[in-house]
């Protein structure tokens, strides 16, 4: 069984109407720019939970605009922040045309679990790692459920797998998401890529 694990990475900060009354965000937009330049630690620490029976692939989609063909998948896992929710539900909507199985989880549907369920089959709340290898189980047993929460668990980050770095282009990034510290949930900083 092959799964696709996606991140929506591009950042929005462009407003029409502001740029119309000539208000710009210059230093939110750079910023942006290198922040979705990073690769998703979530995703990739999933993948390092993955069971090698599983085939995996990482994509990231920055603008749905340039989306051409989905890859192919069994299972197509998103992951999305509420500036490109939208963009996250057009995919998985695609994807489920195609009769692919699609789950979102991230900040949004963790805050919106029923507006997700609309566009998706899955919906994951909370921190994927809780729920991965029993979603993984039910995928391969066709017992999916319609949601998964963490029911009061939370994730030790020191039983954390490595992420599966493998899975990214070499020459695509330039730096890399690390945990510095097990102790601090989101404190993230950023490493130069090793050259290969």
């Amino acid at each position: 069984m092959k799964i696709v694990l996606i991140a929506m990475s591009g950042v929005r900060a462009f407003n029409e109407e502001l740029t119309r009354l000539g208000m710009t965000l210059p230093g939110f937009v750079e910023r942006g720019r290198v922040i979705a330049s990073l690769p998703s630690l979530s995703l990739l620490t999933l993948g390092g939970m993955t069971p090698e029976r599983f085939e995996l692939e990482y994509h990231e989609i920055a603008d749905i605009k340039d989306l051409g063909v989905l890859p192919a998948c069994d299972l197509a896992a998103i992951s999305t922040y509420t500036a490109q929710a939208k963009d996250a539900y057009a995919v998985a909507e695609r994807y489920r045309e195609v009769g692919v199985t699609t789950l979102i989880g991230g900040l949004h549907v963790t805050a919106l679990p029923h507006e997700a369920l609309r566009h998706c089959d899955v919906v994951v709340v909370g921190e994927g790692e809780l729920s991965w290898p029993e979603l993984l189980d039910d995928f391969e047993n066709g017992r999916l459920r319609r949601v998964y929460e963490p029911d009061g668990r939370e994730f030790d980050l020191a039983d954390a797998p490595l992420p599966r770095f493998d899975l990214l282009s070499p020459e695509k990034y330039n730096r890399l998401t690390v945990r510095p510290s097990v102790a601090v949930r989101g404190n993230v900083t950023s490493a130069r890529a090793p050259s290969c």
